[in-house]
């Protein structure tokens, strides 16, 4: 016998869980953001109307066929680039739109994100999605010219 997943659509991207009921904080895990407090969690009931949904709060999986999520960063959370803060709106984002909010041009310029001591380049992977949270911090590298003889 299969286990019944359910079906959850998180800002257009779908997901699936194995229980009958989720919470905010375990919907955030899913998804891979492990900063909880840095976004806000609404359950979709139709295009216009939406409910909170608390990180403790539990909502029963059954009573979708999917069901449908809005995780939006709080107004106030921030990413690092170059050592400027820039706000950010979209919990998912390219490089590529992560260096647009900092003026630079992906075909002058490649992402690094900064994690401790370690570095993640994106210079080869500009359409990767990168998940974001408050404070997260990049820097931008100058694409090197070649030169041809």
């Amino acid at each position: 016998m299969t286990q019944q997943r359910y079906k959850i659509n998180v800002n257009g991207r779908e997901f699936e869980h194995d229980e009958p009921s989720i919470t905010g904080s375990e919907l955030l895990k899913l998804i891979g953001l492990h900063h909880s407090l840095d976004y806000e969690i609404l359950l979709a009931h139709d295009a216009k109307e939406s409910e909170p949904v608390e990180l403790t709060e539990s909502v029963d999986l059954k009573l979708y066929p999917v069901a449908n999520f809005s995780i939006k960063p709080y107004p106030e959370a921030v990413l690092e680039l170059d050592d400027e803060e820039y706000p950010f709106a979209e919990i998912f984002m390219t490089p590529v739109e992560i260096m647009v909010l900092g003026g630079y041009k992906d075909t002058e310029y490649y992402l690094k994100q900064i994690v401790g001591h370690q570095e993640i380049t994106y210079k080869n992977d500009k359409e990767h999605i990168v998940e974001l949270h408050n404070k997260i911090k990049f820097v931008t590298c100058k694409i090197a010219s070649t030169t041809v003889s």
